[in-house]
């Protein structure tokens, strides 16, 4: 970035005015091992600047354009430190997307389903095109014998890019 820090990764934000995103993620800062919240900014309405110290690096989340912007002063900080930082906020801000990525990597072009079972099961399943990936999701989506239940499709960068529907 043009003050030198480092504009290490992005999570969806989702609007909603009971509960402001930005009160999830200050308040979910001391609960990353380590972390301080240092410094909260928000004009109660569209935007947040969040600050907060870990492991001796000073970290910034900014929500822009519909996202939340994780910066780094340190360009140079460790990788496996920032992963370790977006885990823990998509956690709190996509938690279908952790659980996607949680399986492991996914090839470019192939979609990965997120089916969430009435009985609390999770299950996952990759597919090489999207419209065979909606007809499962569909399909799980439609399986209300045992309660509702709930699937999710992903990219290979883990964003979230349909919800199966109910027939």
């Amino acid at each position: 970035m043009e003050d030198g820090s480092r504009h290490f990764g992005d999570l969806p934000e989702r609007y909603d005015p009971a509960v402001p995103e930005w009160d999830r993620i200050r308040d979910g800062v001391p609960s990353l091992p380590g972390a301080r919240l240092t410094g909260f900014v928000t004009d109660a309405v569209t935007e947040a600047w969040i600050d907060f110290e870990l492991e001796g690096q000073a970290f910034s989340i900014n929500n822009q354009h519909g996202q939340w912007w994780f910066f780094v002063d340190d360009p140079a900080c460790p990788d496996q430190l920032l992963e370790r930082v977006l885990a823990h906020f998509e956690a709190t801000l996509a938690p279908h997307a952790a659980v996607a990525r949680s399986v492991g990597p996914l090839a470019p072009g192939r979609v990965r389903v997120v089916v969430y079972e009435a009985d609390q099961r999770i299950q996952c399943r990759d597919f090489d095109d999207l419209a065979a990936a909606q007809r499962y999701a569909d399909d799980a989506a439609s399986e209300t014998e045992h309660g509702i239940v709930q699937s999710v499709i992903f990219d290979a960068e883990f964003r979230m890019i349909a919800e199966g529907r109910h027939y």
